[in-house]
């Protein structure tokens, strides 16, 4: 997209004395963006922070230990199917969390980076 292309978007805005300029509108617009995706992802993270009760980094503890008493622990074959479904659930919900939490930092990121 050109800058004309981007005056032309918020041109509108302007007009209607939604924004005094152009640079005033984008760098809000920008600004909202931004911010609304630091909440998507504090959302997200305290979801799986509530549903867990722990932090990521007990979590991952917690999925280390789980594994090991599925390799190690003195499981029946049905127990260890059992532990090996949920284990792969919260696998998954794991990778999750850190996605959310790699969002988040870059999100934290270009809030800094704009405010600078």
């Amino acid at each position: 997209m050109t800058d004309k292309e981007v005056v032309a978007l918020v041109e509108p805005l302007v007009r209607h004395k939604a924004f005094p300029s152009t640079e005033e509108a984008v760098r809000e617009l920008v600004t909202d963006f931004v911010l609304r995706q630091i909440d998507r992802y504090r959302e997200r993270i305290a979801e799986f922070e509530k549903r867990y009760g722990m932090t990521f980094e007990q979590f991952s503890a917690y999925l280390k230990e789980r594994s090991m008493t599925l390799t190690n622990g003195p499981l029946d074959a049905g127990q260890k199917k059992k532990v090996a479904q949920a284990l792969m659930q919260e696998e998954e919900d794991w990778l999750d969390w850190k996605i959310a939490r790699d969002f988040l930092n870059g999100w934290l990121g270009l809030k800094a980076e704009a405010a600078s």
